[in-house]
């Protein structure tokens, strides 16, 4: 008997740190683990393990996240850009300069909106809020926020590929209005029309453009941002704010557990104004990051007045030793392309605009 802890941990056990070179050559099944009423463990099988391919995955493939254990299925395929700041170019990087819109040099990436198992995602709650939030349609309903729950977004590295002759293989809410199914196609998946007209209607929300990266002293956080859209001021017909959704993910790659206690944000805007925040952990939680559950990831939000502005920090986290570490936030850009540089709404001479500090 397993108490019910240490599931989520198996599961991100098995997938993350398992030797998959010769298991993904076989024909052997994937198993997940359950617990019934009475705590009892039960093995099931959820499909036959598929090689793991440098080529970008087709919408409607299954896969298994390797960091967080769920099943899913991919709803769309994005070719970002990767901007990592650890990584030397043929030039030596220059000290970061908010004024600025330049990124340097970045590689390509491929990155997933993903639809997963629901009873997955409670497994692994404690490192993972997933979901995916938008504005509403409704202009009116100013500073409003909904979110659509079971979804998650991955990177080509997170994921392992399977098959499975099921047509529901897991469960979510959306997945037959999302998926239809044949046996005679691979993937055996392919999107509805519904994900088709869904995904054209929430593009800009959902589109993966940049990734930023950087690791301090083992400690690696990536963020993605996301341009929700754009709404009116009350009082005005010219003037917007900016909603954005941020991603960030924070690994351990140490062999010690580092528990994150402190966010520090800066926010500077083209205007010239500069916003410094901070707060205890993040989204309510300071979480654990120890070598057996080393990730945790988490979306926020940012209202900003200009069409172009930047977004940077750190987050400070204890040691085993009782230190402490300050990680850096690399720096990304919050730039609506379709209004600057073209928008002119202030007066260059009036005061600069505050962006609404980050949670």
């Amino acid at each position: 008997m397993l108490a019910k802890s240490s599931v989520g941990f198996l599961c991100r056990f098995t997938f993350k740190k398992a030797n998959f070179s010769s298991f993904l050559r076989s024909k052997y099944w994937f198993v997940f683990f359950y617990f019934g009423a009475l705590d009892a463990c039960s093995l099931d099988p959820i499909g036959q393990a598929l090689p793991v391919q440098e080529r970008m995955y087709e919408p409607g493939q299954l896969i298994i996240n390797r960091l967080f254990g769920y099943r899913g299925i991919i709803l769309n395929s994005w070719k970002a850009t990767l901007f990592d700041r650890n990584v030397v170019n043929d030039e030596q990087p220059t000290a970061f300069d908010p004024s600025t819109t330049s990124q340097g040099k970045g590689r390509p990436i491929y990155a997933y909106t993903v639809l997963a198992d629901t009873h997955d995602l409670e497994l692994c709650n404690s490192s993972l809020k997933s979901g995916i939030t938008f504005l509403p349609d409704d202009q009116v309903a100013l500073n409003t926020i909904y979110i659509v729950s079971g979804m998650d977004y991955a990177f080509h590295d997170d994921i392992i590929p399977y098959i499975c002759k099921e047509p529901t293989p897991f469960k979510n809410e959306y997945f037959r209005e999302f998926m239809h199914f044949d046996p005679d196609r691979a993937p055996h998946f392919f999107p509805t029309d519904n994900l088709r007209r869904w995904l054209q209607s929430r593009w800009q929300s959902l589109e993966v453009k940049t990734v930023h990266r950087e690791t301090t002293e083992g400690l690696r956080t990536t963020v993605v941002p996301f341009l929700m859209g754009r709404q009116k001021f009350r009082f005005s017909e010219v003037a917007f704010s900016r909603y954005w959704r941020y991603l960030i993910r924070l690994e351990n790659l140490t062999d010690e557990a580092v528990q994150l206690r402190e966010r520090f944000w800066k926010v500077f805007s083209v205007t010239g104004s500069l916003e410094s925040v901070n707060g205890k952990g993040v989204v309510g939680v300071q979480p654990l990051l120890r070598p057996d559950n080393p990730v945790f990831q988490y979306h926020s939000h940012v209202q900003v007045p200009v069409p172009w502005a930047h977004m940077w920090g750190s987050f400070r986290l204890d040691k085993a030793d009782g230190g402490t570490v300050d990680v850096k936030i690399p720096p990304f850009p919050l730039c609506d392309k379709e209004q600057w540089p073209t928008e002119d709404s202030k007066d260059p001479l009036s005061p600069p605009s505050t962006p609404t500090p980050p949670g």
